[in-house]
C-alpha cells in the first residue's frame, strides 16, 4: 500500500478494533451451543454423582466474556462452578502469602475436607480437584453425541484434569471440526463481601460475592500446601471497568498485539491488571481515542515487566509476573519496546500502515 492510501493512525486503529469484533449472528449461535453443552455437562455428573448434585449451586461466567473485552469468536468460555458442601466454611488468610487463604472448615463431614494436624478441618484442594476429575472422567461416554440447533452434534473431549486450576473440556462439532468451543470448568467457593479477608483492602463490590478458587503457589513443590485457595472477584473487578468502552477497546488491542506478538506467558488476566490498577489511579481519561489509551498502558505493562512487578489487583502485595522465568521477561521486555516506539511514531506522524496493522496486531488489511 503507498503512503497516499495509508490508514490515519485513528482509522487504523478503528480498522483493527472492527476485524477483533465477532458479528452478533455468530456470537449467538457460538452462545447457544455453548449453553447446551454446559447444561448436558453439568446434567450429566448431577446424574453420576449424588455428592455433585446436592453440593452443585450453579455456574458463573468469569473471564474476557463477563467483562466484555473479548476478542475473535466466543468460543472459550470460563465456568465458575459454584460448590457448597456440609459446612460452614471460615477464609483464613495465609501468612507471607498475600492473595492466597485456606479455607476453615467446621467439621469433617465431606470428603473433600481433611483435617490437618492440630491446626483443624481445611478444604483439601487436591480432594476437590480429584473429585471433579473422577466425576468428569466418568461421564465423559455421555459426552460424544450432544444435539446443538441446526443440527449440529458435538463430541467432547477432556484436556486439562485440574491440575492447574481449570478442568478443560474441547466440544468438536462432528461435521465442522474446525468449529470448538472451549471450556475451564474452575470448582469454586463462594463467599459474600462481609467475608473477605479482614487484613486485605476490600476494592468497591456493590454487594457482589467473591470466589475462592484452588490455586497452588508459585513455588518449587516441596513449598506447596493442599489447603491454598486464591482470591477471585471477577464481578468487582467488572465494576472497575464498566462504562468504560474506550477502556476496553484498548484492552482488546493489547490483547491482540499479545497474540500477534506470541507473548502467551501474558495472560489475559495479567493484562487487565493494568487497567484495573490505572482505574484505581484515577490517573488516564478514558474519554480518549482507544489507540491512545493503548499506548499509555503499553508504556505501563513495560514498565511491569521490566521491574517484574505487577501487583494482584485484589491484594497488591502479590505480583502476578512471578509465573514468568526472568529469559521469558527479558523477550517480553524486547517486543513491547519495538511497538511501543513504532505505535508512538505512527501516532505523531498520523498514519499507519498495512504491514504495520499485520506486524503489531496480526490483522491483515483487505485490498482497499
Amino acid at each position: 500500500m503507498s503512503r497516499d492510501r495509508d490508514f490515519t493512525f485513528g482509522e487504523g486503529i478503528e480498522y483493527v478494533l472492527d476485524n477483533i469484533r465477532f458479528p452478533d449472528n455468530t456470537r449467538a449461535t457460538f452462545t447457544e451451543d455453548a449453553q447446551t453443552l454446559q447444561n448436558t455437562f453439568v446434567n450429566a455428573i448431577s446424574s453420576y454423582d449424588p455428592m455433585f448434585r446436592t453440593a452443585f449451586q450453579g455456574l458463573s461466567l468469569g473471564g474476557s466474556y463477563l467483562d466484555g473485552i473479548k476478542i475473535d469468536l466466543p468460543e472459550e468460555f470460563d465456568m465458575h462452578v459454584k460448590i457448597e458442601l456440609p459446612c460452614i466454611l471460615r477464609p483464613v488468610s495465609v501468612p507471607d502469602r498475600p492473595g492466597f487463604i485456606f479455607l476453615s472448615a467446621s467439621n469433617g463431614d465431606s470428603p473433600c475436607v481433611k483435617r490437618f494436624d492440630n491446626e483443624g478441618y481445611f478444604i483439601s484442594r487436591f480432594a476437590v480437584q480429584n473429585w471433579f476429575r473422577n466425576s468428569i472422567t466418568a461421564v465423559m461416554p455421555q459426552l460424544q453425541k450432544i444435539r446443538c440447533n441446526e443440527g449440529r452434534v458435538y463430541s467432547m473431549t477432556y484436556t486439562a484434569h485440574g491440575t492447574g486450576v481449570a478442568h478443560t473440556l474441547m466440544a468438536t462439532e462432528r461435521r465442522d471440526r474446525k468449529r470448538k468451543i472451549w471450556f475451564d470448568f474452575v470448582p469454586v467457593f463462594e463467599f459474600e463481601p462481609h467475608q473477605w479477608p479482614r487484613d486485605l483492602r476490600r476494592p468497591t463490590n456493590d454487594g457482589r460475592n467473591w470466589f475462592a478458587v484452588p490455586r497452588k503457589y508459585f513455588d518449587k513443590p516441596e513449598t506447596q500446601d493442599p489447603r491454598s485457595f486464591i482470591l477471585c472477584a471477577p464481578h468487582w473487578e467488572r465494576l472497575v471497568l464498566h462504562k468504560k468502552q474506550n477502556l476496553k477497546d484498548s484492552l482488546r488491542l493489547m490483547k491482540s498485539l499479545r497474540n500477534a506478538n506470541e507473548m502467551g506467558g501474558l495472560v489475559s488476566y495479567f493484562l487487565k491488571s493494568i487497567y484495573l490498577h490505572e482505574v484505581a489511579n484515577k490517573k488516564t481519561n478514558w474519554n480518549q481515542s482507544p489507540g491512545r489509551i493503548l499506548i499509555r498502558m503499553l508504556i505501563n505493562l513495560l514498565h511491569a515487566v521490566r521491574l517484574n512487578n505487577l501487583p494482584f489487583y485484589l491484594a497488591p502485595d502479590h505480583n502476578n509476573l512471578d509465573s514468568l522465568s526472568a529469559e521469558c521477561r527479558r523477550e517480553y521486555v524486547r517486543i513491547l519496546n519495538k511497538n511501543v516506539d513504532k505505535l508512538i511514531r505512527r501516532r505523531n506522524a498520523n498514519y499507519l500502515t498495512k504491514d504495520d496493522i499485520y506486524n503489531i496486531f496480526g490483522v491483515k488489511v483487505d485490498n482497499l
